[in-house]
C-alpha cells in the first residue's frame, strides 16, 4: 500500500498527463505516432471490408445514433463513443494492428479515441499526437507489472489496461486538468473487463475484436463522466483492492519509475503479417529460407521451429489441429506450413490452413524453445527454422528480431505498401495517396477531422 501522505498512483499519472506537451516528445516518438496512425488506419479500412467490420458500423449507427463523429470508410456518423467503438472493432479484426513486447496491442484501443474526438473537437495534429503519447505511456506504466498474472488467469490486456489508457487519451484530448484525468483513469479501472477465452473459442466468437472497441468506447465514457463531475476511487491502481492487487501481485512504487520518460511510443512494434504477433518471427525465418533456396513443399521431410517462450505458450500457440481460421492464426505449426505453401501470411493465406498440403506439412513440424536466444534476451522476438529435405539437405532461416520490431523496423515504403494492400480497392489511388501525404505531416494538420472524412468512399481530395 502507498503511504497515506504520498500522492496515489492515479494522482501521479494524472499530473504527468496533464502537463505533457508536444514539445516534450522526441522526434522518434512523433515519427512513431505518425506511423501508428497510418498503420492503424490501414487496418481499420481493411477491417471495414469484412463481415464483422460492416456489422460493427451498422451496430454503431443503430445503437449510437448521432452526428458527432464519422465512422471511417463507412461514411455514416455516430456519437463519439459509437464511432470509436466501431473503429476499434474494425481496427482489430484483421489482426494486423501494432504490438509491443510487454504491453501487447495498444493502437486498436487508442487510435479510435483520437480519431473520433479529434474530429468532434476539431483537434490539430499536435494535440492528437500528445493525447496518443499520453495513452501509450499509461499503458507502459500499468501493464508490465500485471502481464504474467494476466496470462496465468486468462485476462485480456486490451479490455483492462487498454480501457484505462483510452480514458487518459480521451481526457488529454478533451483538455481536462489533472483532477479530471485522474477521475477518468479511476472510473475506467472499474469499467475494465475481458478474458482471453476467445483464443480457445476462436471462430466461434467475436470478442477478441469487440474488446478493443469496448475499451475505446469505455475510455471516452470515463473521460466524459469525469468532465461531468463523477469521481473514481483515488486508490484505483494502488489501493488494497485496486488494479495492481486485483489483476496482479499488488502495488510497488517502482512500477511508476518510467513515468515521464516518454519512451513508450519509441518502443512499439508493427505487424507486416496477419495472425498473432508471436508467430511473425517464424514467418520471417521461413520467408528467408524461401528467398534463398525456394524449396518445393513436396520435398520437405521435417520442419523444426525454435523460438522464444511467449511464442510457444500457452498451448494454443502450438495447436496442430485448429478447427477455425481464428485458431489457425495463433498456431506455429500452421504458420510454417502455410507460409511454405503460400509464401505470405495474410488473412487470405490463413484461410488455407486446412488444405491437404498444409495438413501434411504441419504434421512434420516440431516446436521448442530457442535456449541460446532466451539466455541472451528473453524479451527479443526471434526464431530459428530448420527445414530438412527428403535428400537430407538442411535449410536454415534465422531472424534475431521479428520484422517490425524496433531493431528491425519497417521502412517507409513497407508501411505504405501495407497500407495500400489493406485498403485494396476500397478507395481510389489518389485518395490513398492523399491520406498517406496528410499523415506524413500529421503534426502540421489544423483539424484531423478532415483526415477522417477523407476515408469516406464519397469524399473528394480537393
Amino acid at each position: 500500500m502507498p503511504d497515506k501522505d504520498s500522492p496515489t498512483a492515479v494522482a501521479r499519472i494524472a499530473e504527468y498527463a496533464a502537463n505533457l506537451s508536444f514539445d516534450q516528445l522526441s522526434e522518434l516518438s512523433v515519427t512513431r505516432a505518425r506511423q501508428v496512425i497510418l498503420d492503424t488506419l490501414g487496418t481499420i479500412l481493411g477491417g471495414y471490408q469484412t463481415r464483422l467490420g460492416k456489422l460493427a458500423a451498422d451496430y454503431a449507427t443503430t445503437m449510437y445514433p448521432g452526428s458527432d463523429a464519422t465512422i471511417p470508410a463507412d461514411g455514416r456518423s455516430s456519437t463519439v463513443e459509437g464511432a470509436a467503438w466501431a473503429t476499434g472493432v474494425m481496427g482489430k479484426f484483421l489482426g494486423m494492428d501494432d504490438s509491443h513486447r510487454i504491453n501487447g496491442h495498444v493502437a486498436a484501443e487508442l487510435v479510435p479515441v483520437v480519431l473520433a474526438l479529434g474530429e468532434h473537437l476539431k483537434l490539430n495534429g499536435k494535440q492528437v499526437i500528445t493525447a496518443l503519447a499520453a495513452g501509450y505511456e499509461v499503458m507502459d506504466i500499468i501493464q508490465p507489472a500485471v502481464k504474467n498474472w494476466q496470462r496465468e488467469r486468462g485476462l485480456d490486456h486490451k479490455g483492462q489496461a487498454g480501457t484505462m489508457a483510452a480514458a487518459v487519451t480521451a481526457a488529454v484530448a478533451m483538455g481536462l486538468d489533472a483532477d479530471g484525468i485522474g477521475n477518468a483513469l479511476a472510473l475506467a479501472m472499474d469499467m475494465a473487463c475481458g478474458t482471453e477465452q476467445y483464443v480457445y473459442d476462436a471462430g466461434k466468437c467475436d470478442t477478441k475484436d469487440l474488446l478493443a472497441g469496448q475499451a475505446a468506447r469505455s475510455g471516452i465514457q470515463a473521460a466524459r463522466m469525469a468532465a461531468f463531475g463523477f469521481q473514481g476511487p483515488p486508490g484505483a491502481l494502488d489501493g488494497p483492492y485496486g488494479y495492481f492487487h486485483a489483476f496482479g501481485p499488488g502495488y510497488d512504487p517502482s512500477y511508476l519509475s518510467r513515468l515521464g520518460e516518454n519512451k513508450a511510443l519509441e518502443e512499439i512494434s508493427f505487424k507486416p503479417h496477419a495472425g498473432c504477433r508471436h508467430v511473425h518471427a517464424t514467418v520471417d525465418a521461413v520467408q528467408e529460407i524461401m528467398r534463398q533456396h525456394q524449396p518445393h513443399p513436396d520435398d520437405v521431410s521435417a520442419i523444426d521451429i525454435r523460438t522464444y517462450h511467449m511464442a510457444i505458450t500457452p498451448d494454443f500457440r502450438v495447436n496442430f489441429h485448429p478447427t477455425s481460421v481464428g485458431q489457425a492464426g495463433f498456431s506455429l505449426p500452421v504458420t510454417a506450413s502455410v507460409v511454405l505453401t503460400r509464401g505470405s501470411w495474410y488473412r487470405e493465406d490463413i484461410d488455407t490452413y486446412d488444405t491437404p498440403e498444409a495438413q501434411r506439412l504441419r504434421s512434420l513440424v516440431t516446436v521448442g524453445l530457442d535456449e541460446e536466444g532466451a539466455k541472451q534476451d528473453p524479451n527479443r522476438h526471434g526464431a530459428i527454422v530448420r527445414i530438412t529435405l527428403k535428400d537430407g539437405t538442411e535449410l536454415r532461416g534465422h531472424v534475431a528480431d521479428a520484422k517490425g520490431d524496433p531493431e528491425n523496423m519497417l521502412t517507409d515504403a513497407e508501411f505504405e505498401k501495407k497500407f495500400t494492400t489493406l485498403v485494396g480497392n476500397l478507395l481510389p489511388r489518389e485518395r490513398v495517396d492523399a491520406l498517406v501525404a496528410q499523415i506524413q505531416r500529421l503534426e502540421t494538420l489544423e483539424n484531423v477531422g478532415a483526415l477522417v472524412r477523407l476515408t469516406r468512399q464519397d469524399a473528394v481530395t480537393a
